[in-house]
Formats: C-alpha cells, structure tokens, sequence
C-alpha cells in the first residue's frame, strides 16, 4: 500500500516537473524568438467580447465622444478628415473605459512578462490605429524604428504591444517586419510619415541587400509584440473592411530614461502618475 502510493506520488511530481520544464522551454523559445528577430506574435490574448468592446469604444472615440470625459493627448485624423487615411490617436485609453480595460488587461500582463523576461511592465503610452480599406498610398506607413521617434528612452526595456481588434489577413495591409533588423544600425532616409515605399524599400536594398519581410497576419484578440529597433512598415489596405488595432507602448524594469531638452523634456513626468501610464504587470 505505501509502496503503491509512493509510485503515484513520484508519478505526479514527475508530471508536474515536465510541464514546467516544458513551460521554460517555450519561454525561453519564445523570448529567444523576440531577441533574435525583434518580433513575436502570440496566440489570442483576448475574447471576441472584449474586442468588440474596444472596437465600439473606439469608434466613440473617432468621433469625438469622450465617454471619461477626457479628450486624447493628440489626433492625427478628425471627422471631415480623409475618411480613406489612416486614423491615429494618442491616448485613447483615457478617453474610454472600454480601451483603459483592454490594455490592463491582467493576461496580457502576463504574457508580455513571460515573452521579455520582465519583472513590471507599465503602458507609458496607447496609440489606435484605425485603417480602412480603399485608400491606396493613404494607407500606408513608412519603414521605421519606433525608437527613433522617443529621444527619452534608451532603446532597452521599451517595446511595443500591437493588439489586434479585427483578423489581419494579407490583405488588410498588416504590419511588416524585417526579421533581425533590431541588429542593424539606424538606416538614414526611412520615415513612418513617408507614405513612398517604394522609394524606402530602393534605400533598403542599397544598404542590406539581404533581408526578410515577415508580415504579421494575425487573428482578432491575438498581439503582435516588437522591440523598440525593429523596422516596421505597412502598406494600403484592400480587404474592404478596416484594419483596427490598439498599439501599447510599454516599459520593463530595464527601461532607462534619457534627459533631453526642447518640447520632449517632460514628456515622460507622467509615468509617475498611474491613472495615464497604468502598472499592467508587476511581480
């Protein structure tokens, strides 16, 4: 009887070591994934409700319904605007509880600490990116490094979290990545602004001849996760539906700031204030 129960005490133990020995192992793939390429796409993060959710939040957003009653830090589209351009607004999280919900969302929290390593994680940062379909060169988003645009951040411990609130197929115009860019040196001429990608990809080929587009095609509630190097573009959307995602840019326990001077001195004082810049994971 105590040998037999023995038996299934060793039996259990031995089963629960190989499913965390294999959890590490997938960890340990997975962030080797992200450091190696600069990009990793996980599984669905988030239920078809929640997504839904944030869709219509978002919408209320576009249109100037601020359901918080605060209104987005910046917006690059407004209602007249080019209904076929590309709609980008910067903190749309404080404007609708719907979005806030989303990006605190505890399991994405998770899995962003699992796939970096990290011990915290905090959102300094929410863009929504609505594309719609149809708009030809309008759509489109240039070759580009996110760190180049943040002068404050070194580029460690800063990354950046695309949430996909609608399948992204081949056709919607998803966002491309050149694997192992997060290696190269900064490539001069290369924009997020430029909507002329035909004229980048010629700088591109000119300065490394040989490189990998992966594109991420993934499905609603899943995320694309990439470092703060990485090129990152996308072209025009022909699906006839949008393309709708919620980018977070977030910081690890790693992060470092950089002092700079002129209008972005002060841009990052509000990550001491947590009601903008929310803790998403913190072990």
């Amino acid at each position: 009887m105590l040998k037999s129960l023995c038996l299934t005490l060793l039996s259990i133990c031995l089963f629960v070591a190989r499913k965390y020995i294999g959890s590490l192992m997938v960890t340990d793939k997975d962030r080797n994934t992200l450091n190696r390429n600069g990009f990793f796409f996980t599984e669905r993060l988030f239920s078809n409700e929640k997504t839904k959710a944030a869709r219509e939040g978002l919408w209320e957003v576009i249109h100037r319904n601020y359901k918080t009653g605060i209104e987005p830090e910046t917006r690059f589209w407004n209602p007249g605007d080019n209904p076929k351009s590309i709609i980008k607004i910067d903190k749309p999280h404080l404007c609708n509880t719907s979005l806030f919900d989303l990006i605190t969302d505890k399991e994405f929290g998770k899995e962003l600490a699992r796939v970096t390593g990290a011990r915290r994680i905090q959102a300094w940062h929410s863009q929504a990116v609505w594309k719609p379909s149809g708009g030809g060169e309008a759509g489109n988003a240039g070759w580009h490094r996110d760190i180049q645009y943040w002068p404050f951040w070194k580029h460690e411990g800063v990354l950046t979290a695309w949430i996909a609130l609608t399948d992204v197929a081949q056709d919607s115009g998803p966002v491309r990545y050149i694997a192992g860019s997060n290696q190269w040196d900064m490539v001069e001429g290369l924009d997020f602004f430029d909507k002329g990608i035909s004229n980048q990809e010629t700088i591109l080929k000119d300065t490394y001849k040989d490189y990998s587009v992966v594109q991420a095609e993934i499905d609603e509630g899943a995320v694309s996760v990439h470092t703060s190097k990485v090129y990152h573009s996308s072209i025009k959307n022909v699906s006839g539906r949008p393309r709708v995602g919620m980018v977070v840019h977030f910081c690890t326990d790693r992060a470092q700031r950089v002092q700079v001077s002129g209008e972005n001195s002060d841009y990052l004082d509000m990550v001491t204030d947590e009601s903008i810049c929310p803790i998403i994971y913190r072990s």
